[in-house]
């Protein structure tokens, strides 16, 4: 496990403090302390979870969306304080966490309107049988459990809460350790909105009690985080049969093709590469470019990469790592790359010694070997690759072990959905990056190191509930 990967919400078992203590990446100052949960703590938490599902799962698909449209108008009431406390525990800009909060806001009215059709019970075929009448219905697991990381700690932590919700189940989260007091405003916001006390509960804590929650009788789990973390989650989970969705890292990739817009593509790559300072398990973190448009492409990019303003407040475009760990190992993967031969293009080091903002890192001449051509940096740095053709992008963009997103600029349209249907994973964006997280209709996930399972879009929505059948005679 790599603790300083998102999520790393699952740890061998330690004695943990009494209280988690958290410090505001801009400045370092105190932003308060919470209670660690204790193992009672945990487990009554199930136990009432439990208890009240049995209430909520009875209501109808379009009671409980009714009940929860109070839960967005109160979630669109108190933006302004959940993005603040967003900036108070990740660093992030404003505007950053801002998106957040609409995000969260674009999916609950999308479930509003969706979820009762969706899980409204169908008739189906009884094929050969014909005087049988089939008919298919979706009911929620019960209690679910979220494990979510420190990157987007709202939007991370809220998606999967509220669309279980949708889905009729109850909910335990454990946010990050990182990002309590966020997580504490999900539990907060439903109880401000109406909802049946006890119908989400917030347990706070690290790795040990993140393992407690696994084990307290859940029907259902949901991890994102790190894929180190995720390996473990599915170990403690298996011991239980518990079912598991895992939204794990990505190390996502670009292929600019010869007969791209290089403007567009180079301020698009841009914020693909360095929005939340590069945290985002969906960064562009790769970059291959056809030959004949490499160097033109390079200045373009190095120019805007160049003109971002970072640091730790003010009118800013990246602001800092949002922990001491993460900072620390991004800038080593930076120096295992130089010492092996990679040349900085831009960035590389901090805006001043004593803080923790990196500058935006443009990489290139990377060897195969370098730790970085492999692992998931989740920091502000990307590498540049120059490939032969467009042949050659798409095996480079699919030779990763993580396969979340990718994206691919061309000003041919049709060839564009051409190679973005074969470069894998979760899917990919023509001429575009990370826009498809704010379409509430799209499933979100990836494959391989990048986890399984799908969350959002409606395909999500039925993840947290399973069929049942029922034949008359």
């Amino acid at each position: 496990m790599d603790p300083t990967l998102p999520g790393s919400g699952l740890a061998p078992p330690e004695e943990e403090a009494s209280s988690l203590r958290i410090r505001r990446p801009a400045d370092g100052g105190e932003v308060g302390r919470v209670p660690v949960s204790s193992p009672e703590e945990v487990e009554a938490a199930a136990v009432e979870a439990r208890r009240v599902q049995r209430e909520w799962g009875s209501l109808s698909p379009a009671d409980r969306a009714r009940r929860l449209t109070a839960l967005r108008r109160e979630v669109s009431r108190r933006m302004d304080e959940v993005a603040h406390q967003v900036v108070e525990e990740t660093g992030k800009p404003e505007a950053e966490a801002l998106a957040e909060v609409n995000v969260v806001l674009a999916l609950l009215r999308y479930y509003e309107r969706r979820a009762p059709r969706v899980l409204a019970s169908r008739r189906a075929s009884s094929g050969l049988l014909f005087w049988k009448r089939s008919r298919i219905y979706r009911e929620p697991f019960g209690v679910v459990g979220v494990i979510s990381p420190w990157n987007y700690p709202f939007v991370l932590s809220a998606d999967p809460v509220f669309t279980a919700l949708f889905a009729g189940n109850t909910v335990v989260l454990k946010p990050s350790e990182e990002t309590p007091f966020t997580g504490r405003l999900v539990e907060d916001l439903c109880r401000g909105a109406g909802l049946p006390p006890g119908v989400v509960q917030v347990v706070q804590g690290g790795g040990r009690v993140g393992e407690l929650l696994v084990g307290s009788g859940l029907d259902r789990l949901h991890f994102t985080g790190g894929s180190e973390t995720g390996g473990r989650v599915m170990a403690v989970a298996a011991g239980t049969l518990v079912p598991v969705t895992l939204e794990l890292g990505g190390k996502d990739a670009a292929l600019v093709l010869e007969d791209a817009d290089l403007d567009r593509a180079a301020r698009g790559v841009t914020w693909g590469a360095f929005a939340n300072s590069g945290q985002t398990c969906l960064a562009t973190e790769r970059i291959y470019v056809v030959d004949s448009v490499y160097d033109s492409f390079l200045s373009r990019f190095l120019r805007e990469v160049r003109s971002l303003r970072a640091g730790s407040g003010g009118r800013i475009d990246i602001g800092p790592s949002t922990t001491p760990a993460q900072l620390a190992r991004t800038e080593a993967l930076i120096r295992d790359a130089v010492e092996q031969g990679a040349r900085v293009r831009a960035g590389g080091e901090r805006v001043d010694p004593a803080s923790n903002v990196l500058r935006p890192t443009v990489l290139t001449q990377v060897p195969p070997g370098a730790r970085i051509a492999r692992e998931e940096a989740f920091g502000p740095v990307v590498t540049v690759h120059r490939v032969r053709d467009e042949e050659e992008g798409i095996r480079r963009v699919r030779e990763t072990s993580h396969r979340l997103f990718s994206s691919v600029w061309t000003e041919d349209r049709e060839r564009g959905e051409d190679v973005a249907a074969v470069l894998g994973g979760g899917g990919a964006s023509v001429n575009d990056v990370l826009a498809h997280y704010a379409i509430p209709s799209l499933p979100m996930g990836g494959a391989g190191r990048s986890g399984f399972g799908r969350i959002r879009g409606e395909e999500g929505l039925l993840s947290f509930t399973r069929s049942r059948v029922v034949v008359v005679d």
